[in-house]
């Protein structure tokens, strides 16, 4: 062994001793064998930095302070360990032992455990997902005529090898409900469907290269439309776990918390989608916005600073239960699950495994973990922690905020005068009424003392006098009433003047708005590794960095000082935010992967990769890695824009395809059915994407759509959530006394109150998720509650009847017109003429049931509940509830 030819001069000329190459032999011949892999005795484990430093049962093995002083070197000096008879170590081997606590714990920085489990192979770094963009060129195919764009070819080319084929293009109409509920959530209206089905027909119909022309129009609109940014934001607000509360949510008689101003995260996100901000900048802001725009200094705040101060809310999702008993506690879980939120959201890893050990299943090693944790304690340091009250900032700039306390300190002062000033005519006639009472009613021998007693605190009154006080206090005591109505005609005329000017004065009191915006609270902490995660057991310190697998050579990238902030921020997440989008760079392949993947996921139902939340080694694999590949090079090649990314996968034909197995097409003559058959048997699940897949409407788009039809719909954007009112047995309606007016509780889902696990009862019903992170992949569950609840919901109720009431003022009185007109605005299409004679006929048995039930009803009146009924049933279709 190398020990026992060591030496002063040998040690010198290696430099300082290092943890795997000098110290670890030594451990592994003496220590191991009672604080190593099989046995940890006295929960000491001496197999990696991070463990020596976090001690044992007993305490702290190493005192970084008094290097001497260590009771690990002690007791290896002393000979006391390794026990009995067991070789000691030599004095090199305890002088090679002091020289190294002496020097920091030196240690490499690709592992922190020596047995290895930390490190990062060739093989993990070359895994699909963790490689920098490669642009695959595209496919050449057979059926080139079913090609609108590359993606075409990609899928094309799978299919063929399988004997399979894209299949026909929806019909226009379908097609045009597809692409609103897609890009704006909402249903098109009949006038809307009627003018895009003719002129489809006019350029030839589907599958005609006119046609297209037609369809690329339509999707210039929608996605210029400002409903797409509220459309497109509900997608990445699930993935942040956005809610307007930051504080515990498990009961209906929760407290909220501090909130004001928490939307404006939610409005930033929306005009952000609005204005097809570019994704790299998207993520820029929201993880550095604080350290990228001069906010502290800034005279006046602009839309703009409001706006990217906000946008670091991003940080602010995770349930923050600081402040209680268990403070400390709550403070380190926020951290974690604010990691592992970030981790999912952007990264499309798990991360939260790291947090206790080197990651098993992914090639993240304990301390990149801790590296990446400390690029956000300089913001949330557990040592200067600040509450989100706290935390809020105004809306406005310092010196706007000085000026406006000035202001309203000034007005302060007059209002305080003005009330001394009525304060002093009410007690004036208070004390008058005092003394007529006590004159009444106290006897004479006794007036002076219960005077000077009633005037007196209670801790300096004599006996006598607390037993007057007692005696007569209630006696003589005057209420507001009998002022108000002892008060002088002048006096009264008085107190009116003094109280309208104390109300104008009021009026003219400036406020401001908040911010819950994230920004470093001071110098950045130490970080150091957790043992099992614990924060009680801290480990050796880490460096700020990035995630070994995503830097190129495998190594863990720390900052550099050119990445570093100034005396009012560290930079710290802004260097996170250049990182993650260098062009070219291992981290922004996998960011940009992620991100496509779930824009996919979006428009047919299933991302490329079916497990969206994870796109590492333990998550499966792509069926089309080529077209993810070359999606996501074409995403970065366009600037990082959202809506030509969403515009070429709407245009191609594998997005318009149908989802129907038409009965002529199973039934047909032509060979279809032999492909149809053929297409079932080898790929049943569709995973090649053979015919689009049909989708459930999520809980928000229903209720919105709901709205539309029944011609309630209120398109106000932006601005305070709607207020909802719970009950105990959970369920959730709108809080009618706080509703800014009686059309709020019509605005569009995004708007509501939106709490971690109790949600307006028809959503909740339609799979709406309970909050308690990112949310990558909505349920679409299909459960008979539902049908339940949208036949006796109040707001499915008084959907049904709205929707009944616009049919009647829409269509003429015949029923086959309001038949019509109905069909057309819950399904965008005309009945046929079976769906027409079942809808008459249901009209006809409830206008002749509710005539029975209630002789004195008009026919008016039975027949618009007759009417009511079928707008029922067809708001509670498959139809409507699902996107063909």
């Amino acid at each position: 062994m190398f020990t026992s030819v060591f030496s002063a001069q040998r040690l010198t000329a290696f430099g300082e001793p290092r943890f795997e190459r000098d110290i670890v032999p030594i451990l592994q011949t003496a220590c191991f064998e009672c604080h190593g892999a099989g046995k940890q005795k006295g929960e000491l484990d001496l197999r990696s930095v991070a463990s020596i430093l976090a001690g044992g049962a007993s305490g702290a093995v190493i005192d970084r302070k008094n290097p001497n002083a260590s009771s690990l070197l002690e007791l290896v000096a002393s000979g006391e360990m390794p026990p009995g008879k067991r070789k000691k170590l030599t004095p090199v081997e305890v002088d090679l032992l002091r020289g190294w606590i002496a020097a920091g714990l030196p240690a490499d920085e690709a592992g922190e455990v020596a047995e290895g489990s930390g490190s990062i192979s060739e093989v993990d770094r070359q895994f699909w997902a963790f490689r920098p963009l490669r642009r695959p060129v595209v496919p050449e195919v057979e059926e080139v005529g079913l090609q609108r764009t590359p993606i075409d070819a990609f899928v094309e080319a799978r299919l063929e090898k399988l004997g399979l084929s894209l299949s026909r293009d929806a019909e226009s109409a379908r097609l045009l409900r597809r692409l609103y509920f897609d890009l704006t959530g909402l249903p098109p209206a009949p006038e809307t469907v009627d003018a895009f089905v003719a002129e489809m027909a006019a350029l030839g119909g589907e599958g005609e290269p006119l046609a297209s022309r037609a369809v690329e129009r339509l999707v210039d609109e929608l996605l210029a439309s400002p409903t797409y940014g509220e459309r497109w934001a509900r997608f990445w607000l699930d993935l942040v776990g956005y809610t307007d509360t930051v504080s515990y949510d498990g009961d209906t008689n929760f407290v909220p918390g501090f909130k004001n101003g928490r939307w404006r995260y939610r409005d930033y996100v929306i005009d952000s989608f609005n204005r097809d901000k570019p994704y790299d900048r998207f993520l820029l802001e929201q993880l550095a916005g604080d350290e990228v725009i001069g906010w502290r200094r800034a005279p006046k705040y602009t839309q703009e600073i409001i706006d990217t101060l906000a946008a670091t809310g991003f940080w602010r999702n995770a349930e923050d239960r600081s402040g209680s008993a268990k403070e400390i506690d709550y403070k380190w879980s926020l951290l974690h699950d604010t990691m592992e939120t970030f981790g999912t959201s952007v990264l499309g890893l798990t991360l939260r495994c790291a947090r206790c050990h080197s990651h098993k299943h992914e090639p993240i090693p304990q301390g990149d973990y801790y590296s990446l944790l400390a690029l956000i304690t300089p913001a949330f340091n557990v040592e200067n922690w600040k509450v989100p009250k706290e935390r809020a900032l105004p809306a406005v700039s310092a010196v706007k905020k000085a000026e406006i306390d000035q202001h309203n300190t000034e007005i302060g002062a007059q209002v305080s005068k003005l009330e001394e000033k009525v304060k002093g005519l009410r007690e004036a006639c208070s004390a008058r009424l005092k003394e007529e009472k006590l004159l009444a009613r106290v006897p004479e021998d006794e007036r002076e003392q219960t005077r000077k007693a009633i005037a007196l605190p209670v801790q300096k009154r004599t006996p006598l006098q607390l037993t007057l006080a007692e005696k007569y206090a209630a006696a003589i005591q005057v209420t507001p009433d009998e002022i108000d109505a002892a008060l002088s005609s002048e006096d009264k005329e008085s107190i009116d003047k003094y109280e309208t000017q104390i109300a104008e004065a009021n009026t003219r009191k400036r406020a401001h708005g908040w911010i819950q915006a994230v920004y470093d609270v001071g110098p950045p902490p130490e970080t150091n590794l957790l043992k099992r995660g614990d924060y009680k057991r801290p480990g050796r310190r880490v460096e700020p960095g990035f995630l070994g697998v995503l830097s190129g050579d495998g190594k863990r990238q720390t900052l550099t000082a050119a990445a570093k902030g100034d005396a009012t921020s560290s930079g710290r997440r802004r260097a996170l935010a250049r990182w993650l989008t260098s062009p070219g760079s291992p981290a922004a392949g996998l960011v940009a992967r992620v991100f496509v993947n779930r824009v996919w996921q979006r428009l047919t139902g299933v991302g490329i990769v079916k497990t969206s939340e994870n796109l590492g080694k333990s998550g499966e694999l792509p069926t089309h890695p080529q077209l993810l590949e070359w999606l996501a090079d074409e995403f970065v090649r366009n600037g990082w824009q959202l809506k030509p990314l969403i515009k070429q996968i709407v245009l191609s034909t594998v997005y318009r395809q149908t989802s129907r197995l038409e009965e002529d097409v199973i039934g047909g003559t032509d060979g279809r059915e032999t492909r149809v058959v053929h297409a079932l048997t080898v790929d049943p699940e569709n995973t090649l994407l053979w015919r689009a897949r049909l989708r459930r409407l999520e809980s928000e788009a229903i209720r919105d759509a709901m709205l539309v039809v029944a011609g309630d719909f209120n398109a106000l954007m932006r601005g305070s959530p709607v207020p909802l009112h719970y009950t105990k047995d959970g369920l959730a309606s709108f809080d009618e006394e706080k509703l800014p007016s009686p059309e709020s509780k019509w605005r569009r889902s995004i708007y509501l109150f939106q709490r971690r696990v109790y949600h307006l009862t028809l959503m909740g019903v339609f799979d709406q998720p309970s909050v308690a992170g990112s949310t990558c992949r909505r349920r679409a569950s299909s459960v008979a509650l539902q049908s339940l609840t949208m036949m006796n919901d109040t707001l499915a109720l008084e959907s049904a009847e709205h929707f009944a009431s616009r049919v009647e003022r829409l269509a003429a009185d015949s029923a086959n017109d309001r038949i019509e007109l109905a069909f057309r605005l819950a399904l965008g299409r005309r009945p046929d003429d079976e769906e027409l004679r079942w809808s008459g006929e249901l009209l006809s048995l409830q206008v002749v049931a509710y005539s029975t039930a209630d002789v004195t009803a008009s026919k008016s009146e039975s027949e618009h509940k007759a009417l009511m009924h079928l707008c029922r049933v067809l708001l509670n279709s498959s139809e409507f509830l699902y996107i063909e």
